[in-house]
């Protein structure tokens, strides 16, 4: 099998890999994703996700306060 390498369809693979990273992270920041992490903080899995989404440890911390 042979991969399409055209400028054209490397410029679509990219819009298509931009576009489930959008999704990802709106869903990684919706409401059902804050309340697990705020209800699993300790969870390393979560903490993880967390880090990843630019919220530290302090963050966390804080957003636990918040809400």
């Amino acid at each position: 099998m042979k991969i399409d390498m055209s400028p054209s369809a490397v410029t679509l693979r990219l819009k298509q890999v931009n576009q489930l990273r959008r999704a990802c992270l709106a869903l990684a920041n919706s409401s059902a994703a804050r309340k697990i992490r705020k209800e699993y903080a300790a969870n390393r899995l979560v903490q993880r996700t967390s880090l990843a989404l630019g919220g530290g440890p302090l963050r966390c911390a804080l957003a636990r306060t918040d809400a």
